[in-house]
């Protein structure tokens, strides 16, 4: 079994991979943050003393571990991304509205908001019986999904499969 394969004629010329590139330099290497109109930004991350040449042929470690395949899918984003394969577009996420709530909802709390004053602010109108309302169990349930997700489960979203 072969531990590494060809990933094509790759060739490092980040100015021809997108309409912006934005290098961020540190003592350990450097991040390029790479934006294309309609698609998503592709990160590449280049350690100090193994920089690839400009214009000089590279390659894309993928290191064999849990998250395997989650890395084999953004190379191959990123080489769709470059121009060797399919062009990609940014598929619209669609529990971004629900995120962006869970995300209020924690903020507000933590600046010592309850929920209902929480629910006060985001409810119009407030409902009458607030302690037996639905909206009540369901702001609780998003305030406690928004905790899990600030405490790790956010790369949930970052893998394969779908956060529920």
């Amino acid at each position: 079994m072969r531990w590494a394969a060809s990933a094509g004629d790759l060739r490092f010329h980040p100015e021809r991979w997108g309409d912006r590139v934005v290098r961020i330099a540190s003592p350990t290497g450097s991040h390029l943050l790479i934006r294309r109109h309609g698609a998503s930004e592709l990160s590449l991350w280049l350690p100090a003393r193994a920089e690839p040449i400009p214009g000089g042929s590279f390659g894309l470690y993928l290191h064999p571990d849990t998250n395997h395949v989650d890395r084999v899918r953004a190379a191959s984003n990123f080489r769709r991304a470059i121009g060797l394969g399919l062009s990609i577009r940014a598929a619209p996420f669609a529990q971004a509205h629900r995120h962006a709530a869970m995300l209020c909802l924690y903020d507000l709390a933590q600046a010592g908001a309850s929920l209902r004053d929480i629910a006060a602010q985001l409810l119009e109108p407030m409902p009458d019986d607030w302690r037996s309302s639905s909206e009540r169990s369901d702001l609780r349930r998003l305030a406690e999904a928004a905790s899990e997700m600030v405490a790790g489960g956010y790369r949930q979203l970052l893998g394969s499969r779908p956060v529920s």
